[in-house]
């Protein structure tokens, strides 16, 4: 996957376009992130649907760092809360290592994400590592 093929992957992320988005994976892809994982195209949509009912994410690229089986990404993700999503409701869905955005609340998180892409350049793995900065040293 080039950097251009990933800024339209971040296109049809940020437009809602699974159909487009699923293009890009290899059937049995998975995406390990927060303490869960989604295995699957199924899963993966059933995660979005459910996720996007509660959050708006926006996907701001930053840097595309390619390597031998597939690239990194530095991105910005943009968390916007449209309607109060409970710990509780994360836990019984099984998804239960993210954090809550409340509603009306926008939370910009900077991940490095890790893809692996199978022998047809397509994505077989997902991981996003998110990056905290240090704090400010007080005196």
């Amino acid at each position: 996957m080039t950097e251009e093929d990933y800024h339209r992957y971040i296109d049809a992320f940020n437009a809602r376009d699974y159909d487009a988005l699923e293009t890009f994976f290899a059937d049995d892809f998975a995406l390990e992130n927060a303490g869960f994982r989604v295995q699957g195209k199924p899963a993966f949509r059933a995660f979005y649907a459910f996720f996007h009912e509660f959050c708006r994410e926006e996907v701001i690229f930053k840097e595309f760092f390619p390597g031998r089986n597939g690239f990194v990404s530095n991105v910005v993700i943009r968390f916007t809360g449209i309607k109060n999503l409970s710990a509780d409701v994360l836990d019984e869905r099984g998804y239960s290592g993210m954090s809550v955005v409340p509603e009306g609340v926008s939370v910009d998180v900077e991940f490095y994400i890790h893809y692996i892409l199978n022998k047809a350049g397509k994505i077989q793995f997902i991981k996003g590592a998110v990056w905290v900065p240090e704090a400010p040293a007080q005196g």
